[in-house]
Parts: structure tokens; sequence; C-alpha cells
């Protein structure tokens, strides 16, 4: 699990890839081809794709036909759509790679058993799969809507409880959106700032954040929920505010043990040991990306085939082949592509564009993606010290992180 999102192994006409799964989604779309030499696809013909996001309508190929296979579980009959915008390029938020996403049109066939604290995903078919009561957990109906499992909660709005429609969205990494337009109840907090969201088939998509006090599924409560209130269209087809006020995304559902049957219209959550992590969020303000490679000398271990020993009456020398010492390798690099308003690091002087040098006097190359964001996500008055690399010229930053 990397950000709230779980990335599984799938193979798609026998090529492997890596997908999110994406409960969220109707189809399975492919958006990058990285560390892929070829893969066939079958009956295609060439249509515009609309989804979240500011921008206009991208290009895709729709292709039929095709074999999806995860693990031992496989449809042969799969539609897929494949976005050919190179902007579109989720690898490079997560730090992982990331080829596209799976949703409904696959997932509809299972029973999908998702294990977030043993990072485990099962497929049962439907006729197989028995449904036992457990302790700690629920049971409850969902209902679709044009391929997509939506769920019944409730949250307080700081004045009464308010029923809530919500999309189940395990492509979000988000804990809860809600669209205030959608419901009069819905009322967006005195508190709420501007903020990037996140990225969508459409480009970027913007909004703002708070808390709400309580968020309730049943018998499990939350308090203190991130939430998310999108800029959306209330015309927008692809949201369909008619019926939906809002979705539960990763950081919610990374608390369950969740097993959803689309056959039987049933979802299944069983509190795990996440379940009571507070809720935090960004609090550095910076969304980065991979931004390319650096070469980076490294000092190798030397063992004793690098090296000889010549030995004569007065003295020895040693002979050391500096060239197998050290080795070249390539390295991912990181810059800033969101700096959210009046944050601790927009305050400090950081830009988008800038290239992230170092961390805390650590190489920025010696971390991960997510665990750069961990960092942001820490706690409250942890100093964050970067070096960057703006028009040439380094330049060094010290900021806080400040909860909001």
């Amino acid at each position: 699990m990397i950000n709230n999102l779980v990335l599984i192994p799938v193979k798609v006409n026998g090529v492997s890839l890596t997908f999110l799964l994406d409960s969220g989604a109707s189809s399975t779309v492919i958006f990058s081809f990285e560390d892929t030499d070829s893969i066939q696809l079958y009956n295609y013909s060439m249509i515009k794709l609309r989804g979240l996001g500011k921008g206009e309508p991208v290009d895709a190929l729709k292709s039929e036909g095709n074999t999806v296979e995860i693990g031992k579980a496989k449809s042969s009959d799969q539609t897929i759509f494949v976005v050919f915008d190179g902007a579109l390029n989720f690898s490079s938020r997560l730090g992982y790679p990331v080829h596209g996403i799976i949703g409904y049109d696959f997932l509809k066939d299972f029973v999908v058993d998702v294990n977030n604290q043993r990072e485990r995903l099962r497929f049962f078919k439907p006729d197989s799969y028995k449904k036992k009561n457990c302790r700690r957990c629920i049971i409850k109906e969902i209902y679709l809507k044009k391929n997509k499992p939506y769920i019944s909660a409730s949250y307080f709005n700081g004045i009464e409880s308010v029923d809530l429609n919500l999309l189940i969205d395990s492509g979000s990494g988000d804990a809860l959106w809600l669209f205030e337009h959608s419901d009069e109840k819905i009322l967006l907090p005195s508190d709420a700032f501007e903020d990037y969201l996140g990225l969508g088939i459409n480009g970027n998509i913007y909004g703002k954040r708070s808390k709400v006090a309580s968020f309730t599924i049943d018998e499990f409560q939350f308090s203190n929920v991130n939430t998310a209130y999108p800029d959306v269209d209330i015309n927008d087809t692809i949201i369909d505010l008619g019926t939906r006020n809002g979705s539960i995304g990763g950081e919610v559902l990374k608390r369950f043990n969740w097993t959803i049957d689309y056959t039987n219209k049933f979802i299944k959550l069983k509190k795990n040991s996440f379940f009571k992590d507070p809720f935090h969020y960004n609090m550095s303000g910076l969304t980065l990306q991979q931004g390319g490679f650096t070469l980076v000398k490294e000092q190798k271990s030397i063992d004793s085939d690098s090296y000889r020993l010549n030995q004569n009456e007065s003295h020895s020398v040693f002979n050391l082949n500096l060239s197998d010492a050290v080795e070249l390798k390539l390295k991912q690099l990181f810059e800033v592509v969101e700096v959210r308003k009046n944050s601790p690091a927009d305050l400090a002087g950081i830009r988008i564009g800038d290239e992230i040098l170092e961390i805390n006097n650590k190489p920025a190359y010696q971390y991960e993606l997510n665990e750069i964001n961990q960092l942001f996500y820490s706690h409250e008055g942890r100093t964050i010290k970067m070096k960057i690399l703006r028009n040439g010229i380094a330049q060094n930053f010290k900021f806080e992180l400040k909860d909001i």
C-alpha cells in the first residue's frame, strides 16, 4: 500500500503490469507503458474520455476482447481504455511504476477480499464464496449505479447529523470527499483552506480541505476526519450530484479489512490495527513528484579480488584499483509540483519547479518518494530542512510542520 492506495500485479494479454485497485472506476484504464516493451490490444477504436479534473476530454483508445489476470483470477472478454496523455502520470506522483487502474468491469465477476493488515488481496467466485458473520465487523448493503458501488453513512456538520450516499472509492487516497452542493445540509467549515486534491484523468483536481468532527458507518465512528470539498460543476454528469454526496477513500478503507461482492451487493467491513490511527494532513503544504534522474557516484565494498599485496624485504605495497571502488548509478530526482498557499513550505519560500537536493541533511535520492511523504504527515512541530536547486543555484530552506 502506498499513500493509502492498493497496487497490484496484473497481466493484460500476457504482459505483466502494475495497476491501482479502483473500486470507484467503472472500467480498466491504461495510462502508462513505462518499463514495458509492447502489449497487444484487440478490436480497437478511438474515443474521447472524460473524468475528474480541470482539463478537456482526452484522446483514448477503446479495445475489446482482452484477457486480464490477477493471480488465478481471470477474465477473457475485457474492455480496456488506453489514455495517451503523457501528463497523466501516476507513477511520478507515487514514486512507483503504475500502468493503470482496474475497476468494475473486472471486479464485478468476483468477490474481492482486501486485507490491509497483511497486504493481501484475494478473489473468489460469487457462487463459491460463503458469507460468514464475524465479530467486530458489519455486513452492509451496497447499491450500484453506472457500475459504481455506493454505501450509506453519516456525518456531523456542526449542527446535526446528515445522512450521506457515498461512492466506495479505493482509487482515492483521501479519507472523505463531500460535495457541498449535493445537499443543503453539507456545510463548508469556516476554517476550510484551498488545496490541491489529486490527479484525475482530465488533469489536476483542486478544492478545499477541513476536518469533520465525526463520521459514521453504522457502528463504526471516526473523529476529526480529514475531509475534502472538491471544486465541481453541479451539472457535471461525471459526478452525478443527483444521487451522490461524495466518496470514502483509502484513508478510511485502510482502517478495515474489507470484502466487496458486486453480484450479491454487499460489503463487509472489519476493523484492523489501523482503525484508531489519527487523521493527519500533509503538514508541509508540498506535493512532490519524481522528476528525472541524476548520476551519483557510490562507494563499493572492496573484496580481496580488488587489491594485490606485493611484499619485498623492506616494505609491503598495496595496489588498489580505484575504478573498482566507485560506481555510477542513476538515482531519482524529486521536484515540487504544488505548493499550498500560506503553508509552512510556502511561507519559507519554496516554489513550484524547485528541485530537491537534500532533506534534513540527507541526499534526496536516498529517499523513496513515499518516505518523504511520510515525513510531511508525521507530527506537528517537526523541523524540515531542504536544500533545493532553483535556476541552477542551490538554496537552503527550513520550516516546521504545522497541523491545521
